[in-house]
């Protein structure tokens, strides 16, 4: 696990042990639980609702649909005026210590975790992972609440507008960059491209969850879907099994030059941008790998969309 140091440009993982250890230290930093709890369009249940019956005590939850830009697709990153409103209606300061959790145990509470990191949150963890907590029998509060948090209001201190834009432009990378680097056959010789979509989906032999959206993957995509980063349990799996994970595919996963090879970075994808963090989190906080790992925000959702029908393939990649 990272120190407090390194938090200000990653996060990490705590087991729920760790977790409890930190709710009951007497350091005088408030620990919050954070709720960030996310389904697909074609699941049929509401995790506001989900928290609003049961959440761990103390929790607000975080909505990767309403923390947002006012986008067509779904969930993309919002400014950081947006991100500041977010945090203020939430009740976050920004010395608090966010430990984000889903109750689905590893899918979409990373995609949270890397979005408060982004936006220069200092201390945040992921829980690894809720289904664990729930099975140790930690505190769970099962009272009825109306509120998405427990906390007043808050004035959240945002980073310069500068430091974030560095941020952003070191770890996202947009449709227009993306497809120049497809057009001009960048991808696969000096890019890799991992798409965290289950293999039906990127072949095409299934279809998206979003009605409209083109079936298919990027041209010279690799397939990494991300459960084959995790347990059965959902907890991510360890080093050794990551680094198995990745040589499937044709990766060797035992050092940052290894991982790279010929190829300058690496560009994560999926359907929303969400399980893509899945992927980014296993090479850079897991593996400890110094790859440099950017979140193709608007991922297939966007592609799917926009791109012209010769750079949508089907089929084995």
């Amino acid at each position: 696990m990272a120190s407090d140091d390194d938090m200000s440009k990653f996060f990490t993982t705590i087991t729920p042990g760790a977790f409890r250890a930190l709710q009951q230290s007497k350091h005088g930093v408030r620990v919050v639980p954070l709720d960030a709890t996310w389904y697909l369009p074609n699941v049929a249940k509401s995790a506001v609702d989900e928290f609003k019956r049961q959440r761990i005590a103390g929790a607000v939850y975080f909505d990767l649909d309403k923390v947002a830009s006012e986008s067509k697709y779904p969930h993309m990153l919002p400014s950081l005026q947006q991100f500041k409103l977010a945090m203020d209606a939430l009740g976050i300061n920004k010395d608090d210590k966010l430990v984000v959790y889903d109750r689905q145990g590893t899918f979409s509470g990373p995609r949270a975790a890397w979005t408060l990191s982004l936006y220069g949150h200092p201390k945040v963890y992921v829980l690894d992972n809720y289904l664990a907590y729930e099975s140790h029998g930690y505190p769970i509060d099962d009272s009825k609440v109306d509120n998405v948090t427990p906390l007043p209001a808050s004035d959240y201190e945002v980073i310069p507008e500068e430091e974030f834009k560095q941020n952003y432009e070191q770890q996202v990378i947009e449709y227009d960059e993306l497809l120049k680097l497809v057009e001009d056959g960048k991808v696969g010789s000096e890019v890799i491209l991992l798409d965290a979509r289950p293999h039906a989906r990127f072949t095409a032999e299934t279809p998206e969850p979003r009605p409209g959206v083109k079936s298919g993957h990027i041209p010279r995509s690799k397939n990494l879907p991300f459960p084959k980063l995790l347990n059965e349990d959902k907890t991510f799996k360890s080093k050794q099994d990551l680094v198995k994970a990745f040589a499937d595919i044709g990766i060797d996963a035992t050092s940052a030059e290894a991982f790279l090879g010929p190829h300058k970075e690496v560009i994560v994808s999926c359907g929303s941008g969400t399980t893509a963090v899945i992927v980014k989190f296993a090479i850079q906080n897991v593996l400890g790998l110094d790859v440099p790992v950017r979140v193709y925000d608007g991922s297939w959702s966007e592609w799917g969309d926009k791109a012209p029908e010769e750079l949508v393939v089907t089929g084995e990649a």
